[in-house]
């Protein structure tokens, strides 16, 4: 790494953190103001087991996407600086296999919770992920990786 190279992304809020926020604020609101998605056994049975499935697959992309940074050896916590553009795993098909996961994973506890609150916040937690760490990662990631980064972002959506 060049010592002419900044000290990383400037995230400041920890994203699970972003991902904590609205999901227990709309908890919060769903003990007091009860609301469920669907009503019925069956519907709530099927609601849950759809949940747990996107539980799965949220736990698995932010998985996956941590393992593949330890695996290339980069910091996984975005206020350190990357060492290597990441391109394999996860990052083949998603620039933000981690926050992508954190998203479905909330949403899946909205619904094997059948708790509508909490899913009114789902696009607080996207905008927060984006404006507090994703815009200030792709700069950073602009800055120091400059077109092979810019060619990535050709190649790979941001989410899917």
């Amino acid at each position: 790494m060049n010592e002419d190279r900044s000290r990383g992304p400037d995230v400041r809020i920890p994203p699970p953190l972003l991902f904590a926020m609205p999901l227990l604020a709309g908890f919060l609101v769903q003990r007091f103001v009860a609301t469920h998605i669907v009503n019925g056994v069956d519907p709530v049975r099927t609601l849950r087991l759809v949940g747990w499935a996107e539980i799965v697959i949220g736990l698995v992309l932010i998985y996956w996407g941590i393992g593949t940074f330890k695996w290339m050896r980069t910091p996984v916590f975005p206020i350190y600086p990357a060492r290597v553009l990441v391109e394999r795993g996860p990052y083949k098909f998603t620039r933000n296999p981690m926050y992508l996961g954190f998203s479905v994973l909330y949403l899946g506890l909205c619904l094997a919770a059948n708790a509508f609150w909490p899913l009114i916040f789902l696009p607080a937690e996207i905008a927060l992920l984006y404006l507090c760490a994703i815009r200030l990662e792709e700069a950073y990631l602009t800055r120091e990786f400059g077109e092979a980064y810019r060619e990535y972002c050709a190649r790979v959506r941001r989410w899917i």
